[in-house]
């Protein structure tokens, strides 16, 4: 197993300055940041931030903005030692996290895995894989796996060995694959890789309950990021019966409007791309110039809901005991800490469940168990 990856095609932002139209003080503090958070692009992405800097250039230059921040190194980490295995995560009855390896061919700004993805952190060998399967085949409660990173499509032979080894399991009928090489560099899916990819991909006509699916889990911010390569491949995949769900981050000052998530959730619905999540952007480290209000959010979504249900994806915000799905602003629950406003949620999963799954014997800080046996979580808002 080794990292296909063409290494011309990653450029260093230090020498990216030609992007930055900014004086000498800034500049210095651009260099401060990528020593605390690494910056890295593919040679395609180079190309779409010099046509769109506004947009794409926001989401993967670094910024002097980043060096201010409320945010935490571990906004949602819980599940990351679950079972001792490496790469392995659980926070979920029924699903899983597998994460072969720990890079990624360009680095967003607004990552939640930001503070630990982007450094030199060893993929997952071929045993620790089969310890991920071992524990996965022991626990028939758990039906899904996402496989994500990183980029699992870093390295081909080893999602393919571990694709293949879930794929003994009974149990497991829903593998999901993250990536955002879709816009980082689409000329790698070939049609022999979509093809490879379709093999997991196991329809039972006798017995639907055995049947076996994978899908991609792609993701699209802005309609700028909608060229004309990725929705080629985009079409490749839905052709061979792969399913495409877009996962989307709310983005302040890039997509923090109604108009252009119509706009974006519109295109990928005429071009058979499920819009699965909308995500409140984290608040992890150097990330506050991104967040907007969780109310923000809910403004867009009620948008959406005056238009076609196939536009209306879950919103959701995630605290460090699991997602939370949002609907309605009149519910939520504000608590201030001085000038930091939170979020209190009364969250669905069982706190017994939650300390087995994660390996855990205590909650996250300002998380508690109330008088009704239900874990209340605290949610760090943005501003608008």
């Amino acid at each position: 197993m080794g990292i296909h990856m063409d290494t011309e095609e990653i450029i260093n932002l230090n020498n990216f300055s030609e992007e930055y139209d900014r004086n000498t003080n800034i500049d210095n503090d651009i260099e401060k940041v990528i020593k605390l958070y690494p910056a890295k692009v593919t040679s395609y992405l180079r190309e779409l931030i010099i046509r769109y800097p506004s947009t794409v250039g926001r989401q993967f230059l670094p910024s002097p903005e980043e060096l201010t921040s409320n945010g935490t190194d571990e906004p949602f980490e819980s599940g990351k030692h679950c079972a001792g295995v490496h790469g392995l995560e659980r926070v979920y009855r029924d699903r899983v996290i597998i994460i072969p390896v720990f890079d990624c061919p360009a680095y967003c700004r607004f990552c939640f895995r930001k503070s630990r993805v982007q450094r030199s952190k060893r993929p997952m060998d071929e045993n620790d894989i089969k310890k991920a399967v071992e524990y996965i085949s022991n626990n028939p409660e758990i039906r899904g796996v996402l496989i994500t990173g990183g980029d699992p499509f870093l390295d081909l032979d080893r999602l393919d060995f571990l694709l293949t080894s879930l794929m003994s399991i009974d149990h497991i009928y829903d593998i999901r694959i993250g990536t955002r090489s879709l816009l980082y560099r689409p000329h790698i899916f070939t049609d022999e890789l979509i093809e490879r990819l379709n093999r997991f991909n196991v329809p039972d006509y006798v017995n639907p309950t055995k049947s076996k699916s994978l899908a991609i889990n792609v993701h699209f911010n802005h309609p700028d990021e909608l060229t004309p390569e990725a929705i080629r491949t985009c079409h490749k995949f839905v052709s061979k019966g792969i399913i495409l769900r877009n996962q989307t981050v709310l983005l302040k000052g890039i997509n923090d409007d109604p108009d252009t998530i119509i706009t974006l959730f519109s295109i990928l619905i005429r071009n058979r791309i499920i819009p699965y999540y909308l995500n409140h952007c984290m608040p992890v480290v150097g990330s506050d110039h991104f967040r907007t209000s969780v109310a923000r959010g809910i403004e867009i979504m009620e948008e959406l809901f005056k238009l076609s249900s196939t536009l209306c994806p879950n919103y959701v915000f995630a605290t460090e005991v699991g997602k939370v799905h949002v609907i309605n602003k009149e519910v939520l629950d504000y608590d201030y800490k001085g000038d930091q406003k939170f979020i209190r949620t009364r969250m669905v999963y069982n706190p017994d469940e939650f300390f087995r799954y994660t390996n855990q014997n205590s909650l996250p800080g300002r998380h508690y168990i109330d008088e009704h046996g239900c874990i209340i979580g605290y949610y760090r808002d943005g501003n608008d």
